[in-house]
């Protein structure tokens, strides 16, 4: 029986003063009728960015003719999960994924110090990052999806985005602005679903965790 009781969310709240990236718009939230005015009803509009926030990047975000969120496979939005504990380092790298014991066909999340930035006003550029062949090593568990703790996999210095690059070429989405700072390492149900818009590469998502209590659990080897 599901047990909404026990889902951690992990979404980012949409809220004007959000952390965004540089160059996306604000959310803009705007009333077109209210009750309190008199009219018949509520009634609201949303003007919100593709990638504002908890959302999903899809292979086609990074690669010409990759999929767009509404291709991708069920799968890539919900299924068996790992959070990864990476936090106090800046960068990610492939030694630091091949001292975890991960099973295969997950979701791998990478907690990091990312998530504290989340709560903080405007964006900060020295986020912690993942390095090419980290992505490499993440690659070859068969991740149903990568996601972190802010915007980017990659640095803004780095224009060619390699990191994502790298994921999108293996056809794999990536979630970013997952809200971590709650939740320990360990196996997880996650839940991550987008609205099924035809041919965007990117969508807002409402992001879940619920506990899992087997026995497969990432471990320091």
């Amino acid at each position: 029986m599901i047990d909404p009781v026990r889902w951690i969310d992990i979404t980012l709240p949409i809220r004007p003063d959000m952390p965004l990236y540089p160059g996306d718009a604000a959310p803009c939230v705007r009333r077109l009728a209210s009750l309190e005015s008199g009219d018949p009803l509520t009634l609201s509009e949303i003007t919100l960015g593709c990638h504002v926030g908890t959302h999903i990047d899809a292979p086609a975000h990074f690669v010409a003719g990759g999929a767009t969120v509404d291709q991708l496979d069920r799968a890539c939005f919900v299924g068996p999960a790992v959070v990864l504990d990476l936090t106090g380092r800046k960068v990610i790298t492939a030694s630091d994924v091949q001292r975890l014991t991960v099973p295969p066909r997950r979701h791998i999340l990478l907690k990091t110090d990312n998530s504290a930035l989340l709560h903080r006003g405007g964006f900060d550029p020295a986020y912690c990052t993942l390095s090419v062949a980290a992505a490499a090593a993440l690659l070859a568990l068969a991740p149903l999806s990568i996601g972190i703790d802010y915007y980017s996999l990659d640095p803004p210095a780095e224009a060619d985005l390699p990191a994502h690059r790298a994921v999108a070429l293996a056809g794999r989405p990536v979630f970013v602005c997952l809200d971590l700072s709650g939740v320990s390492a360990g196996s997880f149900t996650f839940i991550g679903l987008p609205l099924p818009v035809a041919g965007v590469e990117g969508m807002p998502v409402r992001a879940f965790l619920v506990p899992y209590d087997g026995v497969d659990r990432p471990t320091s080897s």
